[in-house]
C-alpha cells in the first residue's frame, strides 16, 4: 500500500503513527504493529512491506526459535486486527437470512430476526419464532442461546440482507 493512502487510512480509523525513518510503528490497546517503507523499483514511490503485529511485552527470544506475533499480507489485513470492523448493519434492524449453501446447513433460509447486538462483521439475531430444537439447546445453554423462550444467535453480515431499517 502506498505510504499516503495508508496514513490517510489510519488517521481515519484514530491510529497515530511513530515513524524512525523507514521502521514504522502504531500502538493500540495493548498491540503493536510495525513494517518498512520501501521504494517502488518502478516508480520509487515509497510502499509499505513486511507487516507485523504482536502483543506490547512479547519479546523473541534468541536462544529458542519463538518469535511472538503475525505476519499480515497487507495493511488492511493489519489494521482490522488493530481496530476490527463492525457490522453494516444496524442494531434494531428486520434481517432476513439469504438462499445460500451455510444458511440452508444451518437450516435459517428465509428465517426473519431483529438484530440486538453487532460484532466484527456478524450480527446477533433474535429469532422471531425459534424452532423446538432450538428452545432445546436453550435450556441446555442458556448463556449461549438466550433465555426465557428467547433464541438468539450470531450470523455473518453476507447471510444476511435487511428487510426494515432501524
Amino acid at each position: 500500500m502506498k505510504r499516503t493512502s495508508f496514513l490517510k487510512k489510519a488517521k481515519k480509523l484514530g491510529l497515530t503513527v511513530e515513524e524512525n525513518e523507514r521502521r514504522c510503528y502504531i500502538r493500540h490497546n495493548g498491540t503493536i504493529a510495525s513494517w518498512f517503507w520501501q521504494e517502488h523499483w518502478e516508480t520509487k514511490e515509497l510502499v509499505g512491506t513486511n507487516w507485523h503485529t504482536k502483543g506490547e511485552h512479547q519479546e523473541s527470544d534468541p536462544y529458542t526459535d519463538y518469535f511472538p506475533g503475525s505476519f499480515w499480507d497487507n495493511a488492511s489485513q493489519m489494521l482490522n486486527r488493530l481496530v476490527p470492523p463492525g457490522s453494516k448493519h444496524k442494531v434494531g434492524s428486520l434481517l432476513k437470512c439469504k438462499d445460500n449453501k451455510r444458511s440452508a446447513r444451518y437450516k435459517r433460509v428465509g428465517r426473519m430476526g431483529l438484530m440486538i447486538d453487532a460484532g466484527q462483521k456478524q450480527a446477533k439475531i433474535q429469532w422471531l419464532t425459534p424452532s423446538k430444537g432450538e428452545l432445546r439447546l436453550q435450556e441446555l445453554y442458556p448463556n449461549t442461546y438466550g433465555q426465557g423462550g428467547v433464541f438468539t444467535e450470531w450470523v455473518q453480515d453476507n447471510d444476511l440482507e435487511i428487510v426494515s431499517a432501524a
